[in-house]
């Protein structure tokens, strides 16, 4: 079997070792590697151990080790070509194995070469227009006031396109470049009719490298106004989109040594973090992240912080990627930065010290994931609680083990203040329907109406003394979350606003059909209390009210008490001291309302 020159290395690149022996033995994780006993010798205790991110295995216990091709010829028992086969095979990648298809990958790999000279020299040409010309003088002032130094400007070989239609191509042609080569390069874009211009003019350039740093393409930036505000080069026989991350050639040891890594959005959010010594991240150049780029990061890290920009798209972005991530089986979290900013302007703006310690406070996933639903829907309608289970069950479904997904059952009932063995009912529905929606009528049934509630709304509603005393002394945080929050809330607006309290008037400004046709009725007409003679005297009737408000605030209290419990043990399990601390605050605080709230009297 004949195979063209270069596609081992090419197959090599693509593939993962881990994933490749994990066909033939069960791999654990211990540490940043992976282990196992060996297949090749009996053993007991595991001695035989695959490296991720070096992509090599090696048994300590009979010495055998190597790359992915040795394993499979080891294991397998075959030949080189045979090995390169079967991993082609088990990556998905076709061998071109016929004689005209060697001859054409021969050729495809000639191109490839050639391009990778282009960009050689279009990379000089770029950094000469940068330091030499006056052109180039607003690119490197446009550098120095976002905070790029020499040494990063140097280290990653950044340029300047002067405005011109035609100064890259000609210089290509002046190092020898055929019109041929320049066409396919992806530096020129072509004309309908005949001909080419240059694709990169007045923009601040980035060179795009693989993951063993050779420059495959570029980014630029425009200077003034202008759109596209940032160009990629198009796809070419070098550079394929979504195949690599910005920076990880610089990255990938730094990453390998943390054991996880920051994923970022652009090339500012990566270079200054980096420059500023946080130099285990990565950049997804500005687009959603492929699967392709995921499975490059897992060579080097199985946990990841996603700290994109935190604007409308960016968190879209953090969505998408979410879903990706943890469908290839990655630890993630997400890093929100205060005052709504990016990486590099935090960085220089808070200083690095200050960013690694917001890492360290980085939420797991789902814990994001449920903040963003919870802020996005109204809590206090039943229907803002059923699109913010919609909102976080997809997500919930990608937690696989058991345990796991049970605590976030749990922490996910006491934010939401529902019965958790609603989440888990619709959770098990969701997974055999395939659905991702829950029903309203299953949210509602769980939002139970509480005596005191009852009875203090019904008190409001036919007591109209007690009704404008009780709005000075009642605050939004008295009824907010309970299944009547909106009704409360009506009635102290139509106290101020002078309108009659009838049944019409609450019905139509109430907007839920439910509290209206189920609960209000009752309300008005008083089932439980409300009529002066029951009550003896407007003090009884204001001593009821201040005993069933008082049982409200009490059983409010105990919620969030226990919610906070909830967090208190995740922040104990993931051992952050930081938000342990910020914590054990809040609880010292909310004992001090429960012994003030113990001391009532009812006077």
């Amino acid at each position: 079997m004949r195979i063209p020159r270069g596609f081992s290395e090419e197959l090599r690149n693509q593939a993962d070792i881990v994933r490749i022996v994990s066909d033939y033995i069960s791999l654990k994780k211990k540490g940043r590697d992976w282990a196992a006993c060996c297949p090749f010798h009996n053993e007991k205790t595991p001695s035989f151990y695959v490296s991720q991110g070096k992509q090599i295995f090696k048994c300590f216990g009979c010495s055998k080790g190597g790359g992915i091709f040795d394993f499979i010829m080891e294991i397998e028992g075959c030949s080189f070509p045979e090995a390169i086969r079967i991993v082609a095979e088990k990556t998905g990648v076709t061998v071109p194995v016929e004689t005209d298809n060697a001859r054409e990958y021969e050729e495809r790999a000639s191109q490839r070469a050639e391009l990778m000279r282009l960009n050689q020299w279009a990379t000089e040409f770029f950094e000469q227009n940068l330091t030499e010309t006056a052109e180039g003088r607003r690119a490197l002032d446009y550098l120095a006031a976002r905070g790029v130094n020499e040494e990063t400007r140097k280290a990653f070989r950044l340029g300047y396109a002067p405005n011109s239609w035609d100064a890259m191509s000609g210089y290509l042609r002046s190092r020898g470049a055929l019109t041929t080569q320049i066409e396919h390069s992806g530096l020129v874009t072509l004309r309908e009719g005949s001909g080419f211009y240059d694709r990169f003019r007045h923009r601040l350039m980035f060179p795009i490298c693989d993951a063993q740093g050779r420059i495959i393409a570029f980014g630029g930036r425009i200077l003034g106004d202008g759109e596209p505000k940032y160009l990629n080069s198009p796809e070419t026989t070098l550079y394929i989109k979504g195949m690599h991350l910005f920076g990880l050639s610089h990255a990938r040891e730094a990453i390998r040594q943390r054991g996880y890594a920051i994923l970022v959005e652009g090339y500012l959010d990566f270079l200054i973090p980096f420059q500023a010594g946080v130099r285990h991240l990565a950049a997804s150049l500005g687009t959603a992240l492929t699967e392709n780029q995921a499975r490059l990061l897992g060579r080097y890290a199985r946990r990841i912080v996603v700290n994109f920009d935190p604007d409308s798209a960016g968190q879209a972005a953090t969505k998408r990627s979410l879903e990706l991530l943890l469908t290839e089986a990655f630890k993630v979290n997400v890093l929100t930065l205060p005052d709504n900013l990016d990486p590099d302007e935090y960085i220089r703006t808070h200083g690095p010290a200050n960013y690694l310690k917001l890492l360290k406070g980085s939420q797991p996933f789902l814990d994001y994931i449920v903040d963003q639903a919870i802020s996005s829907h109204d809590q206090t309608r039943p229907t803002g609680k059923v699109e913010t289970i919609n909102a976080i069950l997809p997500y919930l479904r990608l937690v696989k083990d058991r345990i796991e997904r049970a605590e976030h059952f749990e922490r996910i009932a006491d934010r939401l203040k529902i019965d958790s063995r609603l989440i888990r009912e619709e959770f098990k529905k969701a997974a055999e329907t395939r659905s991702e929606r829950v029903g309203e009528r299953a949210i509602k049934a769980t939002l139970v109406v509480k005596p005191a509630e009852r009875k203090l709304l019904e008190i409001l509603i036919n007591q109209a003394a007690v009704r404008r005393l009780m709005m000075f002394q009642m605050t939004e945080e008295d009824y907010e979350g309970l299944r009547t929050a909106q009704l409360f809330r009506l009635i102290f607006e139509f106290e101020q606003q002078g309108v009659e309290m009838g049944y019409h008037n609450l019905s139509q400004a109430l907007g839920d059909d439910d509290l209206a046709r189920d609960l209000l009725p009752g309300l008005i007409i008083g089932s439980a209390a409300p009529s002066p003679a029951e009550y003896g005297s407007p003090e009884h009737a204001e001593r009821e009210a201040a005993e069933s408000l008082h049982s409200l605030r009490c059983m409010k209290l105990a919620e969030k008490q226990a919610a906070l419990q909830v967090e208190i043990n995740q922040a104990q399990r993931n051992n952050d001291v930081a938000r342990l601390g910020e914590l054990m605050m809040l609880k010292f605080e909310l004992a001090k309302r429960e012994r003030a709230l113990a001391q009532w009297t009812g006077q």
